[in-house]
């Protein structure tokens, strides 16, 4: 698998796995008689947080798994070297 699905999985996974978390710890805030209004709101502002700047650096990690690809499809054609002139009589 190329190195740009492979990162665009990779952030889907991770944002899942934030959003499962968030609903977890939300669920627990609700179900506990200690917590208070406050304490959803926060655990919300930090997760919602946390996945926004996921989102925010995708298309940077993007751009950059792209160029990265490119290059190892380009390696050996760089390898080869110049070519030579072939002069015939």
């Amino acid at each position: 698998m190329p190195k740009v699905k492979r990162m665009i999985v990779g952030v889907a996974i991770l944002e899942l796995i934030l959003a499962g978390s968030w609903i977890w710890l939300h669920g627990l805030a609700a179900a506990s008689p200690g917590a208070n209004a406050e304490s959803t709101r926060v655990i919300g502002e930090a997760f919602g947080g946390a996945m926004a700047l996921v989102l925010v650096a995708t298309p940077l990690l993007y751009v950059v798994m792209r160029k990265s690809g490119r290059r190892s499809t380009l390696a050996p054609m760089r390898q080869a070297g110049p070519l030579r002139h072939v002069v015939r009589p």
